[in-house]
Formats: structure tokens, C-alpha cells, sequence
């Protein structure tokens, strides 16, 4: 097989086709290819003009080419393409000048009378010039040269950063037409096919868990994009951004030699067979990874040298390690992995010395790769098939094996099931008298409880009004007035934590009713602001939008939520600091209400612990409280289908925003049928 390799490389380095003669465009002819009757020259400044090159003086540095052009690499400078043309008398058709040249970035193309250096015609374009520089909008360059009857020269000057080519044909207009559809839609079916063969092996390697069907699709996908780019398809679709096409270009070239590196070691099983040859090849794969990130870039031209030794390298490495698997392993899979291998390894080598200006032959066409590409991808795809089906059998056998030891260990499972059930039915038993019982005993509390703070308001109300009444007829006594100031302050709090206990056993009633209705809210938050202000002495500043703020909302209830939440900020923060309470209306129709402090603030893992029932965070345990008002505050708005939380992003104190939904149409409506 080594033999018949070798034997093949040098037939395809030793063959070459003879030259043409000039050409004619004769009347009767449909096709006149230009393959073997140019001459090129090798302009190394790429500094001379059309005057220049069609000097006598530099005729004699025009060489032959031998079938189409093929430069190779070539980043400096520019070639030189000449021929004569003869347009015979009498009626000439309309003729088209047709040139496939998938990597030059700059192609000028000039026809001049024999002998004369002033072009009759020219044309500028390019894989680096807008598409208007064609006249049709096709995967290769179409240009219209109407030319009457004489002789002529036709020049053309190529330039770019990577390996130049060029095939020239002149057509009649129709059947150029028609041999293109038929070539297009040949290359069209077979890239679909390819692009269907990489959804299988993605779709089956992403099911089965299996890298080298997973490495299969990306690699068929870069290898179906590569293709694209080579036949100007992708220019195509992008017209109007040709940089961006020839990074998808290089993007794709460099993943489908990572994807062939990839799936070469794992089909062949590298590592286990050849550990030292699965390193190397993990790396140029890593390499080429590298080279699609710069890619992306735009920098495959820098590098487009080292992508095409990778290929080579990848190609001799890999070829040979699987020669020597395929000899140890013969397995149907494994065979047809390696005649995978065999063509991608020919056809990457043809490209690679191509690149380098190693081999010009036209042995292997264009339409030649493209079959060559096909095939392997179907080999290496037919063996994935052959390897899985071969799995699934084996996949067969053990599932037998596990079902009848399922079987054995059924009947043991279902006995120490049914023990186990009836020692859990028992707990479960247990464990729902204990919550019965707790949960009476939590009832009697809150009943208890709920009880006792009722009781408690009268005697606080009469307090509160004996101290009133003292403290007005000892007006002039300031001991007094002091006495009764520290009485009023101790009967606030109780008569809070009474107003709080009542408060959470309300809405713990599953049967309560909130009455709802659109109101503003702006007259509440300025009536509450100024009481806390005028009780407490402090400075509370209120922001308020234009307008009403109105929300659907049970004003009782709010009102509590914000007497809390003003009450807090006063509590929490220095005597001196300001309290800031701002009211926000959104488009959307939802009110936004935020309460700041300038206090000791709230750590961040407890900004949800807050609004749970009785907790206190341990830094506020000098101040008086029981740890339900802010438990109360999430309830009611909850209820309201708002929301309230803690602003982490406010660090000079404390700051809680409540968040009320938009009033609906149909509240309104039922607002006013109620009316």
C-alpha cells in the first residue's frame, strides 16, 4: 500500500500536458480554454505596469505554463499572465471571459491590440474588490469582453497572500450558463452530502457520548466550509464583506485539520497503539486550533505558510501511523479508516506542494479534489457505521447478561422493599401524631398570645392618656415633663410590639380579605412622613413623581408597611442622619418605593434572613424589637403580588424598595362597577 502511494505521488509530480495553440474565438466554438497557452512572469516588486510587461525587452523572461497556472506561495510581488487571441472576421458572438481564482485578493485583467501596450479593455477585480468588479454573480469570475474581429494580447496581473492560481476559459454566454448550473449543482449535492454526513456524526456523537463522531462532524464541517471558500461560494453569500469571508475561509481550513488530527487519533485508536504519535498529532491539532483563533482575526495570512506544513505533517504522520494500526488491527472499521486516510493524506499533499510551487500538474483537477474529498469522508463515516454496528452488538450481548442478573436481583430488592415500606409507614405514623401535636400547641400559642396583646391595648390607651394629662396640668415642671416623655416612649414600644403581634395573627388567618382599590399613594407617603416628623423631630426628605401614583392596593394594610419601614430607618440610623423616602413611577405603569437610612446597614447573608418570623440580626440586638414587622412588611406586600428586598448595591446604610405591579384594566373596572 506504501508502494502504491509513493508510485502514485511521483506520477502526479512527473506528469505534465503538452502546450495548446494560440487561441481563436471562432464563431462555432462554445469553450476555448486558455489551459497550456499562457506565459507568466514573475514581477518580484510587483512594481511594473501594463507598459512595462508588454515591452519587447521583457519577452523573453515570459516562461510557459504547462496547463493552468499554479504560483504557489507567493507574499511579495505579483505574476504576469499573457496570451494572444485572435477573433476571426465575420459575425462574432458575444464572449466571456471566465477565471477561477479562489485565493487572489487583487486580479487586473487587460486586452490590448497585438503589439500595442494601450488596453481596449480592462476590468479590476478580486477576492479583495467589491462584487460589482463582476459582470455576473456567480461562484467564479465572469467577465463580459466584447471584442470585434483582430488580434489581440491578453494580459493578466494576480496578487494576494496566499497560494495564486488561476484557470481561464473563454465561453459563449449560454452555454457557459448551462455548464455552470450543471457544475454547481454537482458540487451543491455533493457538499450537502457532506454537510448532512457531519449533522449524522454530531447528532450520533452527541447521543452516544462518543468523541471521535463528535471531532467526525466538526471536522466535515470545517472540511464542507474550506470548500466553499475554494469555489467562491462563500464570497457569494457575503458580497459585501470579503475580509469576513476569507476568515471563515481560514477559520475553517485551520478546524479541519484540527478535526482530521482529532479523529485520526481517536478511529485508530493512537494512543493506545502509537502514544508518541498521538502526542505529536494532538499538537499539530493544537496548533491548528491556535491558527483558527487568529484566524477569526484575520491573521491566517501570517500564518498560512505554517497551516499548509501542518497539513503536510499531519499528513505523513498520520498516513503512516495508520498504515501500522491497520496492519496490527485489520478490522473491516479499521481498513476503511485507513483508505480514509489514504485519499485525505493524497489530497492534501497535491495542495500542500501546489502551495509551494512543488507540483503544477493537472492530473488531479479541481473536480478531482472535490471527489477525492467526498470520498474519504464517506470511508471514514462507512467505518464509524461499521465500528458502531459491531458496538451494538456487543451492546446486545451485555444487555442480555444485565437483564437476567436484574432478574436474580429483583425478588431480593422487592422483599427488602416491603421491609423497609412497613418500617417507614410506622415512622411516617409517628411523625404525623408529633406535627398534630405540635401544631395544636402552636395554635393554643397564637391564640394565647393574640389574646393577651388584645388585652393589653386598653390599659396602654389609658397610659398613654394619664400621662398625657399629667404632663399637661405639670406643663412647667421639667422633671415632669421628662418623666412623662421616657413614659410615652416605653408605652410606644409596647403598643408597637402589641400592634405587631396583632398584626402577624391577622395574617395568619387564612380567611382575612384584603380590600383592594386604585389609589394614590403620594397622599399617604406625605401624611406618614410628616407624622414620623413631627413625633420624632427627625428630617425625612420625600421625593415624589409629577402627578398621581396610584396602585391597586388594601390602604390600611400598605400603610403598615411603610409606618414600618420609615420606623426602622428612624430606629436604625443617628439622630442626626436624614431619612430618604423616594416614590417612582415606571412606564410600565409599576410604582417603585424606596426608604434609605444612613445606618450601620444590613450584612449581605442576611439581606434575605431579615424578613423571616422573629429573626433579629445580631448586630441590632440593643434596640427593641421582636423581629416580626419586617416579616409583616413582605406578607402585606405579597399579598399585593409586589415584592420588597434589600438594595445590595447601597453601602451608606440600609435602603428597602417595594415594588408594586401595574394597575390592570380589569381592576379599574371592578373598581368602578363596585362605585
Amino acid at each position: 500500500m506504501i508502494r502504491l502511494l509513493c508510485g502514485l505521488v511521483l506520477l502526479l509530480w512527473m506528469s505534465d500536458g503538452p502546450l495548446a495553440a494560440t487561441p481563436a474565438l471562432n464563431a462555432d466554438t462554445l469553450q476555448v480554454p486558455l489551459r497550456g497557452v499562457m506565459t507568466v512572469l514573475h514581477d518580484a516588486d510587483g512594481e511594473l505596469s501594463l507598459a512595462d510587461v508588454s515591452a519587447p525587452a521583457l519577452a523573453s523572461r515570459f516562461t510557459p505554463v504547462s496547463g493552468d497556472f499554479h504560483g504557489g506561495f507567493n507574499r511579495v510581488g505579483a505574476f504576469w499572465l499573457h496570451t494572444p487571441l485572435h477573433v476571426p472576421p465575420g459575425e462574432s458572438p458575444e464572449w466571456w471571459l471566465v477565471l477561477q481564482a479562489p485565493w487572489v485578493s487583487l486580479l487586473d485583467v487587460y486586452i490590448t491590440r497585438q503589439g500595442s501596450a494601450e488596453p481596449v479593455w480592462q476590468r479590476h477585480t478580486g477576492l479583495a474588490r467589491p462584487p460589482e468588479s463582476r459582470d455576473l454573480r456567480v461562484g467564479v469570475i465572469a467577465l463580459r469582453t466584447p471584442l470585434p474581429p483582430g488580434d489581440y494580447a491578453l494580459w493578466m496581473r494576480l496578487a494576494g497572500d496566499r497560494a495564486l492560481s488561476l484557470e481561464a476559459s473563454f465561453w459563449q454566454l449560454q452555454p457557459f450558463v448551462e455548464a455552470h448550473i450543471r457544475q454547481e449543482g454537482i458540487l451543491l449535492n455533493t457538499l450537502g452530502m457532506m454537510l448532512l454526513m457531519a449533522v449524522i456524526g454530531l447528532t450520533f456523537g452527541i447521543h452516544l457520548r462518543d468523541g471521535s463522531l463528535i471531532w467526525y462532524g466538526i471536522y466535515v464541517a470545517g472540511v464542507v466550509c474550506t470548500s466553499l471558500g475554494a469555489t467562491g461560494l462563500i464570497s457569494l453569500v457575503l458580497p459585501d464583506t470579503p475580509e469576513l469571508a476569507a476568515r471563515i475561509s481560514g477559520v475553517a481550513i485551520c478546524v479541519s485539520i484540527l478535526g482530521a488530527t482529532r479523529v485520526a487519533v481517536r478511529i485508530f485508536t493512537m494512543v493506545r497503539w502509537l502514544p508518541r504519535v498521538s502526542f505529536l498529532l494532538n499538537t499539530m491539532g493544537s496548533l491548528a486550533g491556535l491558527g483558527a483563533v487568529l484566524s477569526m482575526f484575520g491573521l491566517y495570512d501570517q500564518i498560512v505558510g505554517v497551516v499548509n506544513v501542518l497539513a503536510m505533517i499531519v499528513c505523513v504522520t498520520g498516513t503512516g501511523a495508520a498504515y501500522y494500526v491497520t496492519r496490527r488491527h485489520p478490522t473491516p472499521d479499521v481498513v476503511l479508516y485507513f483508505l480514509g486516510m489514504a485519499l485525505y493524506a493524497i489530497l492534501q499533499m497535491v495542495i500542500g506542494l501546489r502551495f509551494f510551487n512543488l507540483y503544477d500538474s493537472e492530473l488531479i483537477s479541481g473536480w478531482v479534489q472535490e471527489l477525492m474529498r467526498t470520498g474519504h469522508v464517506f470511508l471514514v463515516l462507512l467505518g464509524m457505521a461499521v465500528k458502531i454496528t459491531s458496538l451494538r452488538r456487543v451492546e446486545r450481548e451485555a444487555e442480555r447478561e444485565r437483564l437476567k442478573l436484574a432478574s436474580d436481583m429483583q425478588a431480593s430488592l422487592e422483599r427488602q422493599v416491603t421491609e423497609r415500606t412497613r418500617e417507614l409507614n410506622g415512622e411516617l405514623q409517628a411523625r404525623r401524631a408529633v406535627e398534630k401535636k405540635l401544631s395544636e400547641t402552636l395554635s393554643e400559642q397564637r391564640s394565647f398570645l393574640a389574646m393577651v396583646s388584645h388585652e393589653f391595648r386598653t390599659p396602654l390607651t389609658v397610659i398613654n392618656l394619664v400621662a398625657y394629662n399629667i404632663g399637661h396640668r405639670h406643663a412647667d415642671n421639667p422633671q415632669t415633663l421628662e418623666d412623662i416623655a421616657r413614659v410615652e416612649r416605653a408605652n410606644q414600644r409596647l403598643v408597637s410590639l402589641v400592634d405587631a403581634c396583632l398584626s402577624n395573627e391577622w395574617l395568619d388567618n387564612a380567611t382575612m380579605q384584603v380590600n383592594c382599590s386604585n389609589r394614590n399613594l403620594a397622599p399617604m407617603l406625605a401624611e406618614l412622613c410628616e407624622q414620623r416628623r413631627i413625633v420624632t423631630g427627625r428630617k425625612i426628605e420625600l421625593v415624589l413623581p409629577d402627578g398621581p401614583v396610584f396602585v391597586y392596593i388594601d390602604a390600611a394594610l400598605v400603610q403598615v408597611v411603610f409606618d414600618n419601614l420609615i420606623g426602622n430607618a428612624i430606629k436604625y440610623s443617628p439622630p442626626h442622619a436624614p431619612i430618604h423616602v423616594l416614590a417612582h413611577r415606571f412606564s410600565s405603569g409599576a410604582v417603585e418605593v424606596v426608604v434609605s437610612d444612613r445606618g450601620p446597614g444590613i450584612p449581605a447573608n442576611e439581606r434575605t434572613r431579615v424578613f423571616e418570623r422573629y429573626y433579629r440580626s445580631p448586630t441590632v440586638l440593643s434596640h427593641a424589637g421582636i423581629g416580626l414587622g419586617l416579616h409583616i412588611v413582605r406578607r402585606i406586600v405579597m399579598l399585593h403580588g409586589g415584592d420588597v428586598w434589600v438594595d445590595g448595591t447601597y453601602t451608606a446604610g440600609a435602603r428597602f424598595v417595594v415594588r408594586f405591579p401595574p394597575v390592570t384594566a380589569m381592576q379599574v373596572e371592578q373598581q368602578g362597577a363596585l362605585h
